[in-house]
């Protein structure tokens, strides 16, 4: 938006001609970098927000947050207020990234809980095509003259943020979190209502026994600490967790939906395209393969998807610098093949990566670890994001924009599916309790001797 960038130094205008300020690539990054700052805060916040208070007031935290990062940056007169927006809206998303996969996997049956935390990565992929949609109708029906454009952009992230603070004040707590507290009466009901039965039923009193039971272990060992996350079976699942994270970020989707219009123009494209049709079209795949992956998650298992999906995406990064490589020594046309490995890039990505990383870092943690586990990982995503958000522009004009950063990413995709393939054991099926056998912990006091203290 060209007003935008007018409003806040980033453009001068010298007599008609548009002119980027010597500045501009100074306030581009701290655009970004205090958003994603922003973002890595939130994540380390809540790891002990979200014990503290539990899952559900973290989420309607994040909310508010949103809303007053929403409003400050739709409001902003200056670029300090704009940053301060940004800062509160990535502590919102910080938060959010953290602790809804992690409340989802303590509230699921174990038999569908891979299908409903991917429910989170599909609502990202839906938001992003919203938002893509929303921008490109301000782009084309409201006066670019006016600074109207761009706050009426950046104000809209508040309708959603009151959505969720209003729609989540209606959920119930994480069972998982009323045992950790020793509120059994609380979680029983819970476990009951989301199973559809009553807290007299036996189904719902030997599914929280099995949690309580849990629970009980995790609290003979005594307070948590830090450093357990480091160590023995505890610290394979915070290697697990941080690698997979990070690999997630380095599979270069971040770049993609970023700077969609830099690639598509490198590529190319005019200039109409890659500001409003590729990048449109680019999040509608993202939203719609998220589906296959809910689809097979619970079927195929987390490890097979981690495993294939790496070589599917390799494929796609070896596919865009090939036909890439072509068009510039041969017919133009040979770059839509180019669009079409990006599009085969983005299917794998967001059925296997993009969900099942969210997923499987929130159910591996033992309870009393679960928040501070999911932190670190979440943590780490985002700063990888920071990073490579950073980093690439630099990369690709010291490339002089050529597809060989593509090998990079395929590099990468390749080391995925090595690392998947020989070290991320299976979850499928399992219970979060469960789930801590296959770790190397000994398992929880039998179920049937712990009882249910009832009303």
């Amino acid at each position: 938006m060209e007003i935008f960038q007018t409003d806040f130094g980033m453009v001068n205008v010298i007599k008609g001609v548009r002119v980027d300020a010597e500045n501009r690539p100074s306030i581009d990054g701290w655009i970004t970098t205090t958003f994603l700052l922003g973002c890595i805060a939130g994540a380390a916040a809540c790891s002990i927000l979200a014990d503290r208070i539990g899952r559900k007031y973290s989420i309607i935290a994040s909310g508010g947050f949103f809303a007053v990062g929403g409003a400050l940056q739709a409001a902003a007169g200056s670029l300090a207020v704009l940053l301060t927006g940004r800062v509160f809206s990535g502590l919102a998303i910080g938060i959010a990234s953290m602790v809804v996969p992690l409340y989802i996997a303590e509230t699921a049956p174990a038999s569908t809980r891979g299908a409903l935390t991917t429910i989170y990565q599909l609502m990202i992929t839906f938001g992003i095509f919203v938002a893509t949609a929303i921008n490109c109708i301000i782009i084309k029906t409201v006066d670019n003259t006016s600074s109207l454009e761009w706050r009426l952009a950046l104000g809209m992230q508040i309708i959603p943020a009151v959505l969720l603070v209003g729609l989540v004040s209606l959920i119930p707590f994480s069972p998982r979190w009323l045992a950790e507290k020793g509120r059994h009466d609380e979680g029983l009901e819970v476990i009951a209502k989301l199973r559809g039965l009553t807290s007299s039923d036996q189904a719902a009193i030997d599914e929280y026994n099995l949690i309580r039971a849990g629970s009980d272990a995790d609290k003979a060992i005594g307070d948590a600490s830090w450093a357990e996350l480091f160590r023995g079976p505890n610290g394979r699942r915070m290697v697990i967790a941080i690698v997979n994270q990070s690999l997630q970020q380095l599979t270069g989707i971040n770049v993609i939906l970023y700077y969609s219009a830099d690639i598509f123009k490198a590529m190319g494209f005019a200039s109409a395209d890659t500001i409003i049709a590729f990048p449109l079209a680019n999040s509608f795949v993202n939203f719609l393969a998220t589906f296959p992956g809910m689809w097979a998650v619970d079927r195929f298992g987390r490890k097979p998807l981690l495993v294939w999906g790496g070589l599917g995406m390799a494929v796609g990064h070896a596919g865009v610098y090939t036909f890439l490589t072509l068009s510039k020594s041969g017919p133009q046309s040979l770059a839509w093949g180019a669009i079409i490995s990006v599009y085969i890039f983005l299917v794998c990505f967001a059925s296997t990566w993009g969900p099942v990383v969210w997923s499987y870092q929130a159910e591996i943690f033992p309870l009393r670890l679960r928040a501070r586990g999911t932190g670190i990982a979440t943590m780490t995503n985002w700063t990888w994001n920071a990073i490579i958000a950073y980093a690439f522009p630099q990369v690709f004009s010291a490339l002089n924009k050529e597809p060989t950063v593509y090998w990079i990413f395929f590099s990468f995709c390749m080391i995925m599916f090595g690392w998947a393939w020989a070290f991320v054991p299976e979850t499928k099926g399992k219970t979060l309790e469960e789930i801590s056998e296959v770790f190397g912990d000994k398992p929880a006091v039998d179920s049937e001797n712990v009882t249910v203290v009832k009303k």
